[in-house]
């Protein structure tokens, strides 16, 4: 029998670069998940917050994990 996959959205973010960004929400992530298979990244930008002189690396990922049997 095949195995089944289960996806989520998580947002990650970083003061230092996307990479950065897409590892913390990995660490998040294993915290709770087992079994993670892959990250696919859907979406990245950069949030500026002026008022600081500060950008905020932004990553929407999709993360895959299997289904425990």
């Amino acid at each position: 029998m095949g195995e089944v996959y289960k996806s989520i959205e998580l947002v990650g973010t970083s003061k230092q670069n996307w990479a950065d960004a897409v590892k913390n929400a990995y660490i998040e992530a294993k915290k709770t998940l087992r079994g993670i298979r892959n990250i696919t990244i859907i979406q990245s930008d950069v949030k500026v917050r002026e008022d600081a002189d500060e950008l905020i690396y932004r990553v929407r990922c999709q993360v895959n994990f299997e289904i425990e049997k």
